[in-house]
């Protein structure tokens, strides 16, 4: 660093981490490294957030835990490697397909030469014998220059369906990338995109945008209760039942752990809070049952949170301000929806 007393810091931060890891019985790795230090030293706000948040609610920081945590906020990687492997790709088949358009060239060049030659020859008195021997080598030149062709088409095709395999993959570590893995929903990163183009829609347009912050009540008792297995089934359940309550440009998103977020571009606070109710009544009044295992597990209840987009704010000041109205309603009682303070300056 600049100075010894940066390498100190470092040094201070690095020593939590190892200690964190330790007292969490967490493997040393680099993944698990890299997730300690940057929370010790404060470099990403948001993932400090959902840390905190777990240890508030009394979740425990398993390899499990710390593997989502890292997927979430680190998983830049992952789309690096493959755009990385598609791009090594994609030059080796340029670069038959170059090969094969220099051996053409070369091919071709020799081929007129050769016709240049023939047709010397052609002005020549020439007897049968000499006439049939020199159409035979036209035609075997032809033919070889018309196999060059071939081969230079045949990889041309060979490539071009290369290319098309790469950009089908490139798409596909795109969308697992924006993906929650285990509900299948968007996941934070995604969130974070879409909401940010959401709100640039909002001011270009100036339409309304509401933000859904989603609760599921005493989850950690659940799990406790039932198991992870279960409790993973839940969180299926809530999702699907979310992406069913809500229209084709609204997105339903993973925020972390057993909070989900909405956003709902072109909607205003009265009518996302409305749809907020309809959405606990809706999840509420299900029961969550597993047919593979005949159980039934009763019902679960949602805090909801709601918050409407203001002119000149960022993205952290929107969700702040839904996230604090969703505490509001666990406060309150749970089970219930609450609205953003109205007299909250941005």
């Amino acid at each position: 660093m600049g100075s010894s007393d940066d390498f100190d810091k470092v040094i201070a931060v690095a020593r939590k981490a190892m200690d964190r890891m330790l007292s969490d019985r967490l493997p040393p790795n680099p993944e698990n490294f890299t997730l300690w230090f940057v929370y010790y030293s404060g470099l990403n706000p948001d993932l400090t957030r959902a840390v905190d948040i777990a240890s508030r609610d009394g979740i425990a920081l398993s390899q499990s835990l710390a593997e989502e945590l890292f997927k979430r906020f680190f998983s830049l990687e992952a789309e690096a490697q493959a755009i990385r492997e598609t791009s090594d790709r994609a030059r080796y088949a340029l670069g038959r397909v170059l090969e094969q358009l220099g051996a053409v060239g070369s091919e071709t060049e020799r081929y007129g030469n050769a016709l240049v030659g023939f047709q010397d020859e052609l002005a020549q008195p020439l007897n049968l014998g000499e006439l049939r021997a020199m159409v035979a080598a036209i035609a075997a030149e032809t033919m070889g220059i018309v196999d060059r062709q071939l081969a230079l088409q045949t990889q041309i095709q060979e490539s071009s369906n290369q290319l098309a395999e790469m950009r089908v993959s490139l798409d596909s570590a795109r969308r697992e990338a924006l993906t929650d893995g285990l509900t299948g929903i968007a996941n934070r990163k995604a969130f974070d995109l879409m909401l940010l183009e959401a709100m640039e829609e909002a001011r270009r347009d100036d339409q309304p945008l509401s933000l859904l912050m989603v609760d599921i009540d005493h989850f950690k008792s659940f799990n406790d209760t039932h198991g992870h297995l279960v409790g993973d089934h839940v969180l299926k359940l809530v999702a699907r039942m979310l992406t069913e309550c809500i229209k084709g440009r609204d997105t339903a998103a993973r925020y972390g752990g057993e909070e989900f977020s909405i956003i709902l571009p072109r909607t205003n606070l009265d009518s996302a809070t409305r749809l907020a109710e309809q959405i606990r009544s809706f999840v509420g009044g299900r029961q969550i049952v597993n047919k593979a295992r005949n159980a039934n597990y009763g019902t679960v209840a949602l805090s909801i949170g709601v918050g409407q987009f203001r002119p000149g704010e960022n993205s952290l000041s929107l969700v702040r301000r839904a996230d604090e109205a969703l505490y509001r309603a666990k406060r309150n009682g749970r089970n219930r929806v609450s609205v953003e303070d109205a007299n909250e300056t941005v």
